[in-house]
């Protein structure tokens, strides 16, 4: 029975898991779709609030993953936007985390690609803002000496294959 009892929690905590990325990837394609709007200061607080354990835990997992997470998603949309970068901020480690999955030497080709493509929407994000508002100055100044080292790492990891 006491066996029964741990497979039945053991499934029901994958089904949660699986619901939760499946509402990620949908957040993702809604934020992809819609990124020129500009979504309540309540959806944030509700959004970060909820996903604080995902977010907490994320260089670890993004590291270690095949894939792409559907968190990671939902952040590399926020990079496009000029809406939505500024909430990248809201977690202090969360830009350097992202970063720094960089230095990982077992970090998967697509989730090295996906943080390149990271980096790349802010810097044309940048671009594209006045002074005020640059990503530049809100996302990647205060973080570039975490982007510096982790780009160093993987060109020097890059430059030994």
């Amino acid at each position: 029975m006491k066996l029964s009892n741990c497979a039945q929690t053991s499934s029901a905590r994958k089904q949660l898991k699986d619901l939760r990325s499946l509402c990620l990837r949908v957040l993702s394609t809604v934020l992809n779709k819609y990124e020129d709007y500009d979504y309540d200061c309540y959806f944030w607080d509700f959004f970060f609030e909820s996903v604080k354990p995902l977010i907490d835990a994320f260089k670890l997992e993004g590291s270690s993953s095949e894939k792409p997470s559907s968190m990671f998603s939902c952040f590399l949309a926020m990079s496009r936007s000029h809406w939505l970068v500024s909430h990248l901020r809201r977690e202090k480690n969360q830009v350097p985390n992202i970063f720094s999955i960089l230095t990982v030497k077992t970090a998967s080709k697509a989730i090295l690609s996906f943080i390149l493509k990271f980096i790349e929407n802010l810097l044309n994000l940048d671009n594209e803002l006045d002074d005020e508002d640059s990503a530049i100055k809100t996302v990647l100044l205060p973080n570039l000496e975490t982007l510096i080292f982790s780009l160093h790492h993987l060109f020097q990891s890059a430059a030994k294959w």
